[in-house]
Formats: C-alpha cells, sequence, structure tokens
C-alpha cells in the first residue's frame, strides 16, 4: 500500500483507495454517458480479476474518451 503525507494538512492520504475511488468516479461518468454497455460491463468486471487497479482507470479513461475500450487496438491480418 502507498501512502502520501499532505503536508498542508498533515493528513496521511492511500494512494491505492485515491486510485480506486477515480475508477469508481470514471465508471459512473461512462455509466452516465452510455448506460451499462457491454463494455462499462467488461471493464467493471474484469476490475481486479484480470485487470489490476491502473489497467483498469486507464481502460475506462480511454473509454470515456474515445467511446470504446478498443480505440487503441490495432491489429493486422494477413
Amino acid at each position: 500500500m502507498v501512502y502520501s503525507l499532505d503536508m498542508s494538512e498533515t493528513a496521511v492520504i492511500c494512494l491505492d483507495e485515491a486510485v480506486r475511488c477515480e475508477i469508481r468516479r470514471e465508471l459512473a461518468v461512462a455509466r452516465a454517458k452510455h448506460g451499462n454497455s457491454w463494455e462499462v460491463q467488461s471493464i467493471a468486471n474484469s476490475w481486479g480479476d484480470t485487470m489490476d487497479d491502473r489497467e483498469t482507470l486507464a481502460a475506462i479513461r480511454l473509454f470515456n474518451r474515445t467511446g470504446s475500450m478498443f480505440a487503441g487496438v490495432v491489429c493486422s491480418i494477413h
């Protein structure tokens, strides 16, 4: 677990929990914009299972920015 000391208020903030709060916020934004689409459900269900906090946050931010979690996927079929 990672902690940060906020010197202005001398309060200890858990960075892991801050990231998880951001994921929950981004998921709420996604659901407000797109409903509970299969992509939103897929990201939410993968969180903590096949994707860690960092991967989940990146995926949901990409989804919120582009409307698809696959916007960054590039493939070539020969």
